[in-house]
């Protein structure tokens, strides 16, 4: 059926009937998955109480007999209003407690005759009745006893799926050894504990009990005990179910005698009881009985409970073997040990202690166990004045005693005995360590627990800080499930109908990978998709859909039996609790969990973290966040020389985030404007340092990929640098990506050509990066259409005029002169300039570019006067404007050394002093010397052995670098014969 909840009581399908109310009825509630309101019914008629819920996706109805009204009239009474009440139950079980019959001929397998605490199924699968009215029939002279009752079978679906869990047992398959789990995670856990196998004793029949009832058979003579083989503490690890046939009466049996003429006139009855004739007169049912007793004077109480909980089996354990085994050798071992438990949240470190405790209490039943949760100093103290009282230590219930103060002095006693105390949720170590709120000076928590030789202390935590604190070394990391235990997980928290989808390895790998094979992660999830009656493939979309839609799913409130009732527990919410512990600890710490949360999940390297100027408080806020398993640690030596020479040894750190806590701290995070940290730390694309801040990028580009991002203009500049960066890297086809995503986002946010946007300059120097960037690729056709259409925005927007309008004419000129259309770059660079000089002046540097750009055109139009003229004078201008180290009058020597390196240009000889007055001009420059000593090269090669225009241009050069520096290599340039000698003259 659906997740949703049944709207009436016609909507339920299934009846369980546990007619002891004070014993049965609480494995049955515990089997349930989940629990409903019970539907409206007339109340006039049908005075019985409900419980209704579902199981395996089946709606279940729970009814129980008043408390000891027990019997087959108070069945019949339970169930005749119940069956009309909900009218469409299809099937019924009875499930409940019961004498066993050992079987007559005793097996030669221990495992297969009846013991304390089995479970007898009414199915014998022999074509006879499964229940059978033993006190119904005709009683012979003779003795013989001829049964004419009987009881009508179970329901077919019932007996078919009982077929199945029977070749699944014989299989392996089943997980009925550690089905007690969940009963088990209850304040009452103890009453459903294995009692021991000292205490299955059958005796013969003819051997009755000595004493009064419930004293134990201390007194039975056990030479009477009845010789089979005995089990052993590995098959406390199985729950053993035997099908047979079950005699039903009105009576409890306690005459062993009797028992086994029962079992006679029953044809080999395996178990009695009696409610299921009441049962029976309403409707077919299957009954299911724990074993408690032999049906003898010998029975007493001592396994009623663990009986109930076995018949009822709920869900299991998995996995932590390892953990288990280092745990256990702990509370074995001699002294007074303390072991601690640490992981990240939801990774199962309550439900490992759980099973360490159930396992305690089996193997070791003189060992007392306690379970106190540290979730604050209220609930410490009220688990110790529940120890308290099931200890009946005296004066407890006085108002004025100091419960921890007796509870510990009690434990702390040698006479007591074997204990183990668990710790649970000790993640604020605060709660422990602190002064307490009203107690003495000094007085701690810590203070309070026991010591004794015979005790073992265990915690659990999810900071390792707080681990190491209170059990120094003997600390157990809980990390995540490995793939096979996860999938068994999956497998068991899932209801029986989608259990088979497990089978499907690429999904459920898919499931569990994205998950991250965490606890309660998988738990939570498994509740949606049996709630929602959805396959795993659709919850891997709900999830993948989009970041909001996955944190909504991290934020669904569930039930689970194994946590505690007062806390939420979704796995976000559980972060968010430790998330809060850090915020009021350690600031730094928070922030810097909020600034990782905001970038991409792998490899945060530290240098991009807020800046600290205390090295101590953020080695100690990192410290923190590992200490939470929020985060972990990636060392890699980034410089290849460090390998060789240790002391300049440079170890970059790194970090990765949990990604399902990094997905969980966005969501609470939203309204934290941390993006414009990343816009701050992401230069602008200085190749010198691109070592630092190549590392940045994917975290930049992550953030540019958050819708939020988009719908603000912060992320435009962000993207601007990106881009700069990529093209740095020689990234060309990522740059273009980077630059079209911010030429949308830019058009988004303030339009094409709207005047009156103040900030739609960002859409047009988006344009003209795109444009330079198509230039670069080669796509010169883009390239110019881009450019053209920024062109028609500027002049429509700004007008002619504008400094936008001017430089994208020197861009466009540009473009077309590379192209080899001449004429055109020549008309733009001269209206550019023309503009350029009547709106700035001749000395503004978008004028002394506009100037260079159309020396170039004219380069290569072969106007060398022009050229020489307009190059003194543009040089000229940027030395008095802007001076010589100024890039703009640096950009302009560019050009013109550029020039002389053209055959064509040092054809002509005019511009020998031309280039001495240059280099003169400008001053220091060796790189720029460089260039002019390559050019005089090239104008030998150019004017062949024109020797007196090649000294002439020598000369020039090599005054510039003896007015420069010596130190450039001067020797080259002197005597001439000397330079000219490897020529051949």
């Amino acid at each position: 059926m659906s997740g949703s909840t049944p709207a009436s009581c016609a909507d339920y399908h299934v009846a369980w009937i546990c007619p002891v109310a004070d014993l049965e009825l609480l494995p049955a509630r515990l089997m349930l998955d989940e629990e409903h309101p019970t539907p409206p019914y007339d109340t006039h008629y049908d005075e019985n109480t409900y419980l209704c819920g579902t199981i395996s996706g089946h709606a279940v109805v729970v009814a129980t007999c008043p408390q000891g009204g027990t019997g087959n009239v108070n069945a019949g009474r339970l169930t005749g209003p119940m069956f009309k009440t909900f009218p469409n139950i299809r099937m019924a079980v009875l499930v409940g407690v019961g004498g066993g019959i050992p079987r007559e001929e005793v097996p030669d397998e221990p495992l297969d005759d009846i013991h304390l605490g089995d479970v007898v199924v009414g199915w014998p699968g022999d074509d006879g009745p499964a229940c059978v009215y033993h006190e119904r029939g005709k009683a012979k002279v003779d003795g013989e006893f001829h049964m004419v009752g009987t009881i009508q079978n179970p329901d077919w679906r019932l007996t078919q799926a009982l077929s199945i869990l029977a070749s699944d047992h014989e299989m392996g398959k089943t997980t009925f050894e550690v089905q007690l789990r969940r009963l088990q995670r209850t304040k009452r856990a103890k009453k459903f504990a294995h009692p021991g196998l000292e205490n299955d004793k059958l005796f013969r029949a003819e051997h009755h009990h000595v004493g009064s009832y419930g004293s134990g058979c201390k007194d039975c003579d056990a030479s009477k005990l009845v010789e089979r083989p005995q089990r052993t503490e590995e098959n406390l690890e199985t729950l053993v179910f035997h099908q047979g046939r079950i005699a039903t009466g009105n009576a409890v049996i306690q005459d062993a005698e009797l028992r086994d003429k029962i079992r006679a006139r029953c044809n080999g009855a395996l178990c009695v009881e009696m409610e299921a004739a009441g049962v029976d007169a309403s409707r077919r049912c299957l009954v299911v009985r724990g074993i408690s007793n032999y049906a003898d004077s010998h029975k007493n109480d001592l396994w009623r409970a663990h009986a109930a909980g076995n018949a009822a089996a709920p869900q299991t354990f998995v996995g932590r073997g390892k953990q288990l085994a280092l745990l256990n050798a702990h509370i074995l071992s001699e002294g007074c040990c303390r072991y601690a438990v640490y992981g990240l949240g939801g990774c199962g470190k309550t439900a490992l202690a759980l099973e360490i405790a159930y396992r305690t209490r089996e193997q070791q039943p003189q060992r007392a166990v306690f379970w106190v949760p540290a979730i604050s100093q209220a609930d410490f103290e009220q688990a110790y004045r529940e120890i308290g009282l099931l200890l009946r230590i005296p004066d407890i219930t006085d108002a004025k005693a100091d419960v921890k103060t007796l509870v510990k002095a009690r434990l702390s006693d040698e006479s007591f005995g074997q204990w183990l105390v668990i710790v649970d949720n000790a993640d604020d170590d605060s709660i422990l360590f602190s002064p307490l709120k009203g107690g003495k000076d000094g007085d701690r928590l810590i203070d309070y627990l026991p010591y004794s030789q015979k005790g073992s202390l265990i915690f659990t935590t999810r900071v390792v800080k707080a681990a190491h604190n209170l059990a120094a070394n003997n600390v157990i990391e809980l990390g995540m499930f490995d793939r096979e235990d996860a999938k068994e997980v999956l497998r068991t928290r899932l209801f029986e109908k989608y259990q088979h989808l497990v089978e499907d390895e690429v999904i459920a790998d898919e499931f569990l990978d994205m998950l991250t094979c965490l606890a309660l992660a998988i738990v939570q999830a498994a509740a949606f998709i049996n709630q929602n009656d959805i396959q795993l493939s659709e919850y891997i979309q709900l999830y993948r859909a989009s970041e909001q839609q996955a944190t909504q799913l991290l934020s669904e409130e569930f039930q689970d039996q194994g946590r505690y009732q007062e806390m939420k527990n979704p796995i976000a919410t559980t972060w968010y609790i430790s998330f809060d512990q850090i915020t009021s600890r350690d600031e730094l710490a928070a922030e810097y969990l909020s600034f990782m949360a905001c970038t991409a999940n792998n490899d945060i390297p530290e240098s991009m973290l807020p800046v600290e100027e205390s090295q101590l408080k953020q080695t100690k806020a990192i410290g923190t966040l590992k200490a939470y398993a929020f985060i972990t640690e990636r060392r890699f030596i980034r410089d290849e020389h460090a390998f060789q020479q240790e002391q300049t040894q440079m170890l970059k750190r790194s970090f990765n985030i949990h990604p399902l806590v990094h997905l969980a701290m966005r969501g609470w995070l939203k309204s934290q404007n941390q993006w414009l940290v990343l816009e701050e730390i992401v230069p602008n694309g200085d190749y010198r340092t691109r070592e630092m801040w190549t590392p940045y990028l994917p975290h930049a580009k992550y953030v540019m990929g958050v819708p939020e991002i988009f719908e603000q203009d912060i992320g435009l500049e962000l993207l601007e640098r990106v881009g700069g960066c990529e093209l740095m890297l020689g990234r060309y086809r990522a740059a273009e990506g980077t630059y079209r995503q911010m030429l949308v986002r830019a058009v988004s946010l303030f339009g094409e050509e709207n005047p009156g946007t103040a900030n739609n300059k960002d859409t047009i120097h988006t344009l003209g990066n795109l444009g330079s960037l198509f230039s670069d690729l080669d796509k010169n056709e883009e390239a110019e259409q881009i450019f053209q259409e920024i062109l028609a925005i500027t002049n429509k927007v700004f007008g002619k005029e504008h400094p936008h309008t001017i430089g994208t004419m020197n861009s466009l000129a540009k473009l077309l002169w590379e192209l080899d259309r001449y004429e055109e770059a020549e008309q733009i660079c001269r209206d550019s300039l023309a503009l350029a000089k009547k709106t700035f002046g001749k000395e503004h540097p978008i004028t002394l570019t506009g100037m260079g750009n159309l020396a170039r055109v004219l380069l290569d139009t072969c106007k060398y006067e022009e050229i020489e003229q307009m190059f003194l004078e543009t040089l000229g201008l940027a030395v008095k404007a802007l001076g010589k180290e100024h890039p703009t009058t640096q950009n302009c020597l560019e050009i013109y050394i550029d020039t002389l390196n053209s055959w064509d240009v040092v054809r002509v000889c005019c511009l020998r002093t031309t280039v001495a007055s240059a280099v003169l001009a400008l001053g220091r420059n060796i790189i720029r010397v460089r260039c002019l000593r390559a050019a005089v090269s090239g104008a030998v090669l150019a004017l062949g052995w024109d020797v007196v225009d090649i000294c002439r241009l020598r000369t020039a050069v090599a005054s510039a670098v003896l007015t420069f520096d010596r130190d450039v290599g001067i020797h080259s340039f002197s005597p001439t014969s000397q330079w000219l000698s490897g020529h051949g003259h």
